[in-house]
């Protein structure tokens, strides 16, 4: 009870001098470690970090800072100096980190998933403002991470931060003394963290064995808008036990699994991921998270962790109040035939585009597809304009290039009702030894052989006529 929690500042760098209690350690990553930290961060200069500390340090005032410099003094950075400062943290054993920071850049999000996934599972709280720019930004949107945005914000989407991972809405204008003058802090993202991350200290202090989702609960209560609770992204396996055995796929899963009998292993897991209720009968994964791939109601099972199914990707789409004026980037509809690999084709044509800075937002009609890092939506049967306005949604927010929809063959006649005017349509189907590919596009049709089994060059080879097709008008 007396002791002060620890709160690691990932940030530019504090100013000491300006804090009541002073650091209790600063440090700063160059060349991949952390070392002392012997800049002197003046008044003069971007005082971004000195103020997040100054907020921790106002409401949370006997908590030791940590200062861990990975911003210049414009306050830019990149997403490697991640890894060595929360790797410092956890060997130091400082638990909760303030990021005031983050990436709007979809490339960076699978290396910071990672990393915050292991060191969030080895009990790691990570408070993150959200961007300023009001999409979704990286960390903050994760599961496993607290997000946060401020109130009064000028941008338009208060209804919205569901779609952007955001658990709580909290003030940034707080009162805070330099020297012998009082000032305000500035309307940001940036400044509602500390605060939050303050109260989590608060509650820390008090109560040391509280988990994420219970300090995500916690954050939310403290929200000044009422947040839609637990319906986000399955995005925060570090480590998984599979029970049972879905489609056979090349693709390998975007978390580690973990192999032998669950009495063994459940210790080296954070989470369990099952197909059906029966798998889940003689295992005890109520202090585990879950992903349940079944079809059975799960509402009354015991688990303290995060739980994702189907359904809550039907409550997600319910709680969408995005309106927009349909979409305006272009829409490839897939037709695969079922013996055909879905996962593999969909995972290489999302990298292949994005290795050309595409942000593709590919979506299987399957649960499994969230093992995968690709988007699981369910079929748009009762409510296509529901269905269509979280695609919206989603594809704004997440600043996606264009929408690669994955249908099955024997149905594709039903589905391309809903983009009756996609912009390409392609079935993909076996033959013998090999794949037919056709491509149509506002009444041309191509047709391709590409190689069984498929590979990467032959994805590849799909993702170019795609890319060409869509950007010739571009290229005049």
């Amino acid at each position: 009870m007396d002791k002060g929690v620890k709160v690691a500042i990932i940030d530019n760098g504090i100013n000491e001098l300006l804090l009541a209690k002073g650091l209790e350690k600063s440090v700063a990553v160059e060349k991949g470690i952390c070392v002392a930290d012997t800049k002197n961060i003046d008044q003069q200069q971007f005082q971004h970090g000195t103020n997040c500390a100054m907020i921790i340090e106002k409401y949370c005032p006997d908590c030791d800072l940590i200062s861990i410099r990975i911003l210049d003094e414009n306050g830019k950075g990149g997403v490697a100096s991640f890894q060595p400062a929360l790797d410092w943290c956890y060997k130091n054993h400082i638990r909760l980190i303030n990021l005031s920071l983050g990436t709007v850049d979809f490339r960076d999000c699978e290396k910071l998933r990672c990393l915050i996934n292991e060191y969030v599972a080895k009990g790691m709280i990570i408070i993150a403002a959200t961007a300023n720019s009001g999409f979704v930004s990286y960390p903050a949107s994760f599961m496993n991470v607290i997000g946060v945005a401020t109130t009064d914000s000028p941008l338009d989407y208060c209804k919205d931060y569901m779609q952007m991972g955001i658990d709580t809405v909290v003030p940034s204008v707080h009162a805070i003394k330099i020297y012998d003058m009082e000032m305000n802090t500035s309307l940001s993202n940036s400044y509602a963290a500390p605060y939050i991350s303050a109260l989590i200290a608060n509650k820390l202090k008090v109560d040391s064995t509280l988990d994420i989702k219970k300090l995500k609960l916690y954050a939310s209560e403290q929200s000044h808008l009422q947040m839609v609770k637990g319906i986000y992204e399955p995005d925060w396996v570090y480590r998984a036990y599979v029970s049972g055995r879905g489609t056979t796929s090349r693709v390998e899963y975007y978390f580690e699994t973990v192999i032998g009998t669950y009495d063994e292993i459940q210790g080296k897991i954070d989470t369990v991921i099952a197909y059906s209720m029966a798998e889940l009968e003689n295992l005890d994964i109520s202090n585990k998270h879950l992903i349940y791939l079944g079809n059975e109601d799960i509402h009354n099972i015991d688990v303290q962790g995060f739980i994702w199914s189907k359904e809550t990707r039907q409550r997600q789409i319910k709680h969408n109040y995005y309106q927009g004026h349909g979409l305006e980037i272009p829409v490839v509809i897939l037709a695969v035939e079922d013996a055909i690999d879905k996962f593999y084709v969909l995972t290489e044509l999302k990298r292949a585009f994005a290795i050309d800075g595409y942000n593709a937002y590919t979506i299987g009609m399957e649960p499994e597809c969230v093992l995968y890092a690709l988007e699981y939506m369910p079929e748009p049967v009762s409510d296509i304009g529901a269905w269509k306005n979280f695609i919206e949604s989603q594809t704004f927010y997440k600043q996606s290039d264009l929408v690669i929809w994955c249908i099955p063959v024997e149905d594709q006649d039903k589905y391309m009702k809903v983009y009756p005017d996609c912009d390409v349509q392609i079935v993909l189907y076996n033959e013998g030894d090999n794949n037919i590919v056709e491509f149509s596009f506002e009444g041309e049709k191509v047709e391709k052989k590409i190689s069984e089994p498929i590979d990467r060059k032959d994805v590849e080879e799909i993702y170019h006529i795609i890319e060409t097709k869509l950007t010739e008008d571009e290229d005049g």
